[in-house]
């Protein structure tokens, strides 16, 4: 069913590129909550979030990029551009002095910014992926509210040509087998992980993997030490800055009772970065490639050729 579904969306996608290259205005109902009509082509844009700059750039529009959070660092260029703040307390001041035609939000950015952007008369688009697929669907509106629909219908088909491919390879894999329970370490004090109805969990399972998260409460829930070790996965994931000083696989094997962890005595612990895991970005599909490679390293070779 996966399967059939993934090769639909390519083959709806591949009619869609007039609708995307669609003059101006354009409207769009963002997924914070309105819907947002843009009257002409930006040519100003701010972003709030290190994912939407990744995909602005992505979509070729450096020149356009007016001003990033203190947290674009990918592509490193991107670390040029003249900061309006961070995530969490962005300058409203900087932002509204800066013009924007656009200013693109995240989830990830508070409900009251967002609002208080709308309130002073800025265009605000905001964007929230709950899987794979949402988070893919991302850039496509994001090409057609920026005016790079044509470029955005050819990152989406790519992406979707590759997880077509890698969902395949993994679905043929482990047909007959039991999938491993996989924990994915977002923070390590106090133990956070991904829960359910995140594009993180989407990953797991793509990638042939249980998200035990997944049974915990809230989308990046709090979990405990004995909980882990009742459910005793048998992969450990861990994003590298889950401790403020950065972890290597051999301080988690360290760890106090993790020696008891089916993951540690079999030596599976991974180390990923959390910016190809956690960004709903063109890099996601990278993210998963890094999942596979983790929970079915057996298939590490192969999933490499995709590209």
């Amino acid at each position: 069913m996966k399967r059939i579904l993934i090769f639909t969306l390519i083959f709806t996608l591949s009619f869609g590129l007039q609708v995307l290259a669609a003059n101006f205005p354009v409207t769009v109902k963002d997924d914070l909550g309105t819907s947002i009509t843009i009257n002409e082509k930006p040519e100003r844009i701010i972003s709030l979030a290190p994912s939407n700059t990744e995909i602005l750039y992505a979509l070729g529009l450096e020149d356009k990029i007016v001003g990033v959070t203190t947290y674009a660092d990918y592509p490193a260029v991107a670390a040029e551009k003249d900061k309006i703040g961070s995530i969490i307390e962005p300058s409203i001041e900087k932002i509204v002095a800066l013009e924007p035609d656009i200013v693109v939000a995240s989830d990830i950015n508070k409900m009251q910014t967002y609002k208080r952007l709308k309130e002073l008369g800025l265009n605000v688009v905001g964007f929230k992926a709950k899987n794979v697929d949402e988070a893919i669907q991302i850039i496509k509106r994001m090409g057609k509210v920026t005016g790079k629909g044509e470029k955005a219908q050819e990152i989406v088909t790519d992406m979707y040509i590759q997880l077509a491919e890698i969902s395949n390879m993994v679905e043929k894999y482990v047909q007959g087998k039991s999938k491993p329970k996989v924990f994915y370490e977002l923070w390590h004090d106090p133990l956070y992980t991904a829960g359910k109805n995140t594009f993180v969990d989407d990953l797991i399972n793509l990638a042939g993997g249980i998200n035990i998260g997944a049974d915990a409460r809230g989308e990046w829930p709090q979990y405990s030490l004995e909980k882990l070790l009742t459910e005793n996965p048998g992969v450990y994931i861990a994003i590298l800055h889950s401790t403020p000083e950065g972890v290597t696989a051999k301080e988690i094997k360290n760890r106090d009772r993790y020696g008891t962890l089916k993951a540690v005595r079999n030596d599976r612990v991974y180390i990923v970065d959390q910016n190809i895991v956690s960004r709903p970005s063109p890099r996601l599909i990278e993210g998963l490639k890094a999942f596979v490679k983790a929970i079915h390293p057996e298939l590490a070779a192969e999933v490499d050729k995709i590209e």
